[in-house]
């Protein structure tokens, strides 16, 4: 049992290894960035089709939302699905309280916090019912 402990778990870190590669090449053009893990790998509970849902945020993202897809998909490596938003937008979604982005990085792992916006994160999912 303990052997597929420990598997289970070298095959979470590979695909949190994979976010965190994302993450360092959009920070090589973009700058400062804060990325998440969230969805079934944050949790734990991903199987062999799940992806690795990312959450990027920059101040400097393309405001066409396929011109920011394309970008984001250009560093993504196989299996990382990113998602991004400009701090702004980001800032803006916790004061609204956006019950949408809050449920879905109540289970998240920081993977890069260059903009120092995990507090602000921690405190609205604190809020949560």
């Amino acid at each position: 049992m303990r052997k597929v402990f420990e598997e289970r778990k070298a095959e979470r870190e590979e695909r949190l290894s994979r976010a965190k590669k994302f993450a360092e090449e959009a920070a090589k053009t973009l700058g400062a960035v804060t990325a998440w893990v969230y969805g079934s790998v944050a949790r734990g509970d991903f199987n062999l089709w799940s992806d690795v849902d990312v959450l990027l945020i920059a101040e400097k993202l393309p405001e066409h939302p396929l011109d920011r897809a394309a970008l984001l998909f250009r560093w993504a490596p196989a299996g990382v699905e990113p998602r991004g938003l400009t701090k702004s937008e980001f800032e803006k979604a916790l004061e609204k309280k956006d019950a949408q982005l809050l449920c879905a990085l109540k289970d998240r792992v920081l993977i890069r916090d260059d903009l120092r916006l995990e507090p602000l994160l921690s405190l609205a999912v604190q809020k949560l019912p």
